[in-house]
This record gives structure tokens, sequence and C-alpha cells, in this order.
């Protein structure tokens, strides 16, 4: 299925229970086990995995009794297009920081229209197997450095290292939404411009940040994440997606009020306005909403609620839309991934790019690097085409790939207008009387 119906633990009863019993205490069933995951096989000695569009993992891991509500961000107006300087400023810092990239390439609009947004061309003609770009893991988004944070004295890193290890799998994208959510909350904070528009780049991550879905519109992302409820009602009840779509944003609802506390906590021991404790105990209790007592000088409301709803919905719908999973050895690293510049290809049923995961055998340091190499020979000119779906999802239906991925592939018309006129794409056919 596409969604897990099956998971029944909550963020809120784990983190409960690692207040009572102490972390690694105790005991709650594994969730959110890889039930859709697609294990893959090596091409090559050097080769670990191929890696793929990672399957809608349940987020239901939150899920409790509390009742949710629409969040923050219910703004309808589309967000400003990215600028291509911004896609040039994201290649020059990867190469900078020991990416790999053919000089072939280049990022223009794509050819699937104005509303595909930005995609990647080669300049002259490129032969089967020949390497296109290489990214080590040092700038792929891991949940590793997710769970890996020093600015704030470990206090997030080790919540979502508790929380996955009592949640299991199902907290994998929790915790990787909190990670991006944060950063993205201290380098909207650390700019004067208005939020999202950030150009400082003091994040680690540098332009690939900016060029993430933090708001609609942003490459003319779609995505059900960014309605609000009128329009959700409005456009979708009775559709194919309504149930998905409906159940998707409670997950992250509930996501926003359960981890925005979290967040601003953590964002202020890392800006200095706030001093991390150093019991672990007390940092979980400190992250928990009902456990916080307020204290005199209490600076918890000086972050926006809003930015922060934003963040993490923002971070979802990132995560959603880009993250890629593979079979690597490595029970953490190994889960799910943001690989940058490769998730700018556009999709399509016929890619013209294979990307696996090699060892990196020019750094001492780097154990896999992501290569992505020509499947076959591509003409002067041409769009490079990635394939979001794994051969066990290619029955994926279209009103699915909507709610995970924001769009339908091969229309390039506004989904608004396919769902007013009831496209069969989203509507069941009626049987003719």
């Amino acid at each position: 299925m596409f969604f897990n119906t099956a998971i029944a633990s909550s963020l809120v009863s784990t983190l409960a229970l690692l207040l009572s019993k102490g972390r690694g205490n105790g005991s709650i069933p594994k969730v959110g086990q890889h039930l859709d995951r697609v294990p893959l096989q090596p091409s090559s000695s050097l080769t670990r995995n191929t890696i793929s569009r990672l399957p809608h993992r349940n987020l239901s891991v939150l899920k409790n009794d509390a009742t949710t509500t629409e969040s923050a961000g219910s703004n309808l107006l589309v967000g400003r297009p990215v600028k291509q300087e911004k896609y040039i400023a994201l290649l020059a810092w990867l190469k900078a920081n020991g990416a790999t990239i053919n000089e072939c390439l280049e990022i223009r609009p794509s050819s699937q229209g104005e509303q595909a947004g930005y995609g990647a061309f080669v300049k002259r003609p490129i032969e089967r197997d020949e390497l296109l770009f290489s990214i080590p893991r040092s700038l792929c988004v891991t949940i590793e450095k997710a769970t890996y944070s020093v600015d704030d004295g470990g206090i997030l890193g080790d919540a979502l290292q508790a929380l996955i290890e009592k949640a299991g799998p199902g907290g994998i994208t929790v915790a990787m939404a909190a990670y991006l959510a944060k950063d993205y909350i201290l380098t909207c904070l650390e700019d004067d411009r208005e939020v999202g528009e950030s150009e400082k780049n003091s994040s680690r991550w540098g332009p690939y940040l900016a060029l993430l879905p933090w708001k609609r519109g942003i490459n003319n992302q779609e995505h059900i994440l960014f309605w609000n409820d009128q329009k959700i009602e409005g456009l979708l009840r009775g559709s194919l997606c309504y149930r998905e779509a409906k159940s998707l944003r409670e997950e992250v609802a509930l996501s926003i009020k359960v981890l925005g506390p979290a967040l601003k906590r953590s964002v202020r021991v890392a800006r200095g306005e706030e001093t991390a404790t150093t019991n672990a105990l007390e940092r979980l209790s400190s992250l928990l909403p009902w456990q916080r007592s307020k204290q005199v000088g209490d600076t918890s409301d000086s972050i926006d609620d809003k930015l922060v709803a934003d963040a993490i919905k923002g971070a979802f719908v990132t995560l959603l839309t880009r993250s890629f999973q593979d079979d690597e050895s490595s029970e953490e690293d190994g889960c799910e991934k943001l690989v940058p510049l490769l998730d700018l290809l556009q999709h399509s049923d016929t890619p013209n790019v294979r990307h696996n995961v090699v060892s990196n055998e020019n750094s001492e340091y780097e154990d896999f690097a992501v290569e992505v190499r020509a499947r076959l020979d591509i003409p002067a000119g041409s769009e490079l085409w990635n394939q979001y779906r794994s051969e066990e999802d290619e029955a994926m239906p279209y009103s699915r790939f909507f709610t995970r991925f924001g769009f339908v592939p091969g229309i390039n018309e506004p989904i608004e207008n396919l769902l007013l006129d009831k496209s069969t794409i989203f509507y069941p056919q009626q049987a003719e009387i």
C-alpha cells in the first residue's frame, strides 16, 4: 500500500516512554518497517547498489488521539521562481566541496514547460556509460547527519536518535524533516530579507538549501501539503487521492505540533539565546511541551510559529518529492538521503540516466559517492531524465503519484484544472447506464 496502515505507535508515546524509563529501556513495537522498500543489487564490484526515489513511508509514527488542526501556511500565493543564478551557485558549491561534474552539464528551464521548473541538459553528445556527475557522501543529507547535532549541544540529535531507536524506520522521515527544518529556520533568522529568500548561505548546505521547496511554487513545486483545508475539500473530496491526502496532511500537522517546541529550543541554544542542559533525560524532557515550565527571560516566543510550521511542512515536501533510498550496508545512512543535483532531474518513464552508489576510492574519508552516468547515447542539447518510481512501483496510479510528488507524469496542464474537470486520473469512471 502507499500508506502503511499497520503502524501503531506515536511520537508522543515514544518520547514519553523515553522519559519514564530512560533511553534504551522498555519496549514498544517497531513501526514503519520498509514494507514498500525495494532491495536493489550491485551492478559491478565497485557499485554498492542502485538508488531510487524513496517510496512514501507512512508518517503515522506521529499519530495519537490528539485532535489536529491545520497548521500555519495556508497562503495560496505561489512562491517566487528560483533564479537561474542560484543553480549556477549550486554547481560551483558542489565542485568546491568534492563533487565531480561533467563540464557538458548545464541547468536551464525544463523542456517540459513552465510548470516543470528547471532541468539539467547536456551541451554536447554523451556516450553510453559516460560519467555526468558524482556527489560524495559529505554532500548528501543523511540521517547520520540529522542525529549528530553539535551546535545545540546534542539536544535535537539525541532526541531524534532516541526516536529512531524506539520507533524504527518510521521515525527516519520525521527525524530528517526536523533536521532540515532546523537548518532552514537558522538560515532565515540570520537573514534580514523575506523568509525563504535567504542569500547568505550560512547553512552547511550552502546554495542547496535555498533551492529546496520551502514554499509553494519554488522551482514550480506543487504539493497538497501547501494547500489549505478549503482547497483540499473543494478540489479533492470524492477523488481517488482524497483519503491519502487527508491522512498525510494530518500526520504532518501533528508533527508540526510535536516537533515545534523541540526545534525552537534547539534553535535558541544554537543561536546562544539559551544554555543546553548536560543531562540526557532533562534534554528530552525540555523538548516536550507539557514538561516545559516558563522561566524568567524565556525566549520561547521569539521564534515565529509560522516560520517553524512552514519549515517543517517544507521539509516534508522536500523529502516526499526528492529523497532517495538505497540498500547501503550502513543501517542508518542507507535508508534515506537527499542527493543534490540528482534530485533536480525531471521524471520520465524512459530515463536516459542511471545512478549508483559506488566506493569512493579517490577519498581517504568518504566511503561512497552517488554516480550518475548515461544509460544510453544522449544527443547534444538533450535534457537528462530520471525515473522516480522503482520497477515495483510502476503500477502506481497517477492520483497517488500526485499525492507524493505533486505532479502527474506527462501532464503539463495545471492540476487544478484536471480536478475541476473531474478527470479520470483523479475520479473513478462512472458506469454507463
